[in-house]
């Protein structure tokens, strides 16, 4: 027992004599950190931009479902209808022609509400056939409807 009180004095006077960090040992802890910070934020931001393009594709989809209904039931597209809802904090969906009944055709779009320089998307429509489109570069177009 006094053995083990003995062991016990001896590193709390070690620790009473420790000044803490130094230095070198705190500004190597803030590179580390540094470091790990700059490779999060990037994958954070391309993981945020697919999501919200993920949630531009559903909104288009449904949209155009919505549309395909009107079809069956009355022979022809409005693009008066429909976008009650759609939309979202990210993206605003519009169709065109805008606001006309009785089309056999019609073309949505989905729009960046803020457009981001890194985004080699854009714009992304979406036809009564559904031909799938992007406004930026075509290369990108599986990329950009995948949602990856």
């Amino acid at each position: 027992e006094a053995m083990r009180l003995d062991g016990w004095k001896r590193v709390m006077a070690r620790l009473r004599d420790d000044p803490g960090f130094s230095l070198l040992e705190l500004m190597i802890v803030l590179l580390v950190f540094a470091v790990l910070l700059a490779m999060a934020v990037p994958s954070y931001q391309r993981y945020a931009q697919r999501a919200e393009r993920a949630e531009a594709v559903r909104l288009l989809l449904a949209t155009a479902a919505c549309q395909e209904r009107l079809r069956a039931d009355t022979g022809y597209y409005d693009t008066s209808a429909c976008l009650e809802g759609a939309g979202s904090d990210h993206y605003s969906i519009r169709a065109e022609p805008e606001g006309q009944a009785d089309l056999l055709a019609y073309r949505l779009v989905a729009e960046p509400v803020q457009s981001r320089p890194d985004d080699p998307c854009g714009s992304l429509s979406l036809d009564q056939a559904g031909t799938r489109g992007i406004s930026g570069a075509a290369d990108a177009l599986a990329g950009c409807w995948s949602g990856r």
